[in-house]
């Protein structure tokens, strides 16, 4: 366990997290990585979108991050959620519960980071041919 993860979270959700299923103690990275679970990671992000959109929030965003558990306990049963799975999660919630600004801000916010991540990939990739 990354003690910077355990840092980040407040006690008292580190301690709720403690009685999620086992299968959201962890949380399967991009890179196949497995990592421990933090949902103020879910809280944050959007809380985040919520900012881009004017809105601000954070028990709104904690009630929506409990949201996001409830469907992964559904949809995930015993299957470590991956990164990806989660913010599709996280995007469904939020046109459910009415978010449709904060989801389409939350949207473009992955998009972004997608084409971050596959810029930084390819500029490897050159670096890599170069050397």
């Amino acid at each position: 366990m990354k003690e910077s993860l355990r840092q980040a979270a407040p006690d008292e959700l580190w301690a709720q997290e403690e009685a999620l299923p086992r299968a959201f103690s962890s949380i399967r990275k991009r890179d196949g990585r497995i990592v421990r679970f933090d949902k103020s990671k879910i809280a944050n992000a959007i809380y985040k979108a919520q900012l881009a959109v004017g809105q601000d929030n954070m028990n709104r965003a904690t009630a929506l991050t409990e949201n996001v558990l409830d469907y992964l306990k559904e949809e995930l049963v015993g299957a470590i959620p991956t990164v990806e799975g989660i913010q599709d999660i996280v995007e469904r919630v939020l046109i459910e519960a009415g978010h449709a600004k904060a989801a389409k801000a939350y949207i473009l916010y992955r998009d972004k980071r997608t084409r971050i991540r596959e810029a930084k990939a390819e500029l490897m990739d050159i670096c890599y041919d170069i050397h």
